[in-house]
């Protein structure tokens, strides 16, 4: 068996939750097989992640031409469901409001942003102090803290 099935290799009738199950299943049987270096596995997994993204990316607006030729809105394809889709997007930048709203909404993160900095600098559990702008008592109460352990890939 190799890492990875090769394109056209996977049994096209199967739900996309045993699609799922199987990597999960052939994944599980490389890493029991002994027989790689994982780690190089993954990195190479991340490599392809990365070119499949791009391939898919461009790849799709030529794909959804041919589909649209089908004059159908949807059909069946390959063993998969097709469906020619439309949505509409818009874009609210020219209202004044909501330009105002979302302004209001960027400066909020921010402040939430700048929140999270401090209390993440208490050494204590709470901590009080009266805001000097509006002589408001704030209470500050020191986040949990949960150290989760993470390989990162840069290619």
């Amino acid at each position: 068996m190799g890492i990875i099935k090769p394109i056209g290799a996977l049994e096209r009738g199967i739900t996309k939750d045993e699609l799922v199950a199987l990597g999960e299943a052939d994944a599980q049987a490389v890493i029991d097989s002994g027989q790689y270096d994982l780690l190089k596995v993954y990195v190479e997994m991340k490599r392809y992640e990365l070119y499949l993204k791009a391939a898919m990316d461009k790849i799709r607006d030529a794909a959804l031409v041919v589909a649209q030729e089908t004059g159908l809105k949807s059909f069946n394809y390959a063993e998969a469901q097709v469906t020619n889709t439309q949505r509409r997007v818009y874009h609210f930048e020219q209202d004044p409001t909501w330009r105002s709203l979302h302004e209001t909404l960027e400066y909020q993160k921010s402040r939430l942003k700048n929140h999270e900095e401090t209390l993440k600098q208490l050494e204590g559990e709470n901590v009080s102090y009266v805001d000097e702008e509006t002589g408001e008592l704030i209470e500050l109460i020191a986040p949990t803290m949960e150290v989760v352990e993470s390989i990162m890939v840069k290619l």
